[in-house]
């Protein structure tokens, strides 16, 4: 549970400010455009004037999030800087970690003493001036209703459909590990605001494009497992993508029907991303933490949902990555 404490500090975000930016990071997902819509909802009926300035555009299958606003904005720094400057109150959030915020990294750092930072994920310490956390918590949506319920709110249909699909999304539709019992409490209030947990489903897993089905298909067709059958990878080359026609396609739900194979229980996914770059999805279910292998490489996550952006080849981060797996499998006598 959040610790009380954190209302004071969320107290003087809402009645000292006039003017406030959310901001969250890359690739932002249903937790980020969630948690930024419901708090946005939540600032502007205060009267606040509230702006979205993301590095990423959102998902098009996140986009029914932000119909009824406020509407994400890509950052552009000949015109948001000014934005940023002018804020009260820059708020970061669903992360903590400076480095997950690509190109507004720099902008934030530099107004670190205005910035406040609502987040659920495991941190390795913050430099904002005013940090609201709690790794206890299921999804930032979770906090962001505790937080706003607190001060009396109820949402209105659309932050509560905002703030329902944050949650859901981040727990997997309530099947993962991290979904507590405040997880169904809080679903069980934002249904009664209004939330549609059936459009919620179909809007974000039932609209993949054709670019994400090939990449799929190729990605299931160069399925390797190691660690008798318990490890699953799947590298993504610039070609495949390209192949695919899949350039932007957000990967990171190939990992599902891996999962689902019987005796897998940690799945790897490397996708280049040119440049030198490569992103490490790890994905698991039961007790392995894949948060903690992930943070033995500058990553971060959750216990069953982690990332990693590493330097080198595919082939390279690809062999450590799995050699490093097999390790702990073979160190738990698994």
């Amino acid at each position: 549970m959040m610790d009380a404490a954190a209302h004071p500090l969320f107290a003087e975000l809402c009645t000292k400010s006039r003017g406030v930016v959310l901001v969250t990071h890359l690739n932002p997902d249903g937790d980020a455009i969630g948690s930024q819509v419901g708090l946005g909802r939540y600032l502007a009926s205060l009267g606040l004037a509230v702006r979205v300035v993301n590095q990423d555009p959102t998902p098009s299958n996140l986009a029914y999030l932000t119909a009824a606003g406020p509407v994400p904005e890509v950052y552009r720094p000949e015109v948001h800087d000014a934005v940023l400057d002018a804020a009260d109150a820059l708020v970061v959030v669903d992360n903590s970690a400076p480095d997950r915020l690509g190109r507004l990294e720099a902008p934030l750092l530099a107004r670190a003493a205005k910035t406040w930072c609502i987040d659920h994920h495991p941190t390795r310490g913050t430099p904002w001036a005013h940090n609201i956390l709690d790794d206890r918590a299921s999804a930032t949506a979770v906090m962001i209703h505790a937080l706003t319920s607190a001060r009396g709110w109820t949402p209105d249909p659309a932050a509560a459909t905002a703030l329902y699909a944050g949650l859901a999304t981040d727990t997997g539709f309530f099947r993962f590990n991290s979904t507590r019992p405040a997880a169904h409490r809080t679903a069980a209030a934002l249904l009664e605001a209004g939330a549609d947990p059936a459009r919620c489903y179909a809007e974000v897993y039932e609209r993949n494009s054709p670019a994400f089905t090939r990449l799929l298909g190729h990605a299931l067709a160069g399925l390797r497992l190691t660690s008798r059958g318990a490890v699953a990878t799947v590298t993504i080359t610039k070609r495949t993508i390209a192949e695919c026609d899949a350039d932007g396609v957000d990967t990171s739900e190939i990992t599902t029907p891996l999962l689902a194979i019987d005796g897998v229980r940690v799945v790897l996914l490397f996708r280049d991303l040119g440049g030198g770059k490569i992103k490490v999805s790890l994905r698991s279910k039961g007790e392995f933490d894949v948060h903690r292998l992930a943070l033995e490489y500058g990553g971060g996550g959750h216990r069953n949902a982690s990332g990693i952006v590493m330097e080198g080849d595919l082939e390279g981060v690809a062999g450590r990555i799995v050699a490093r797996a097999g390790e702990w499998f073979e160190e738990a006598g698994a």
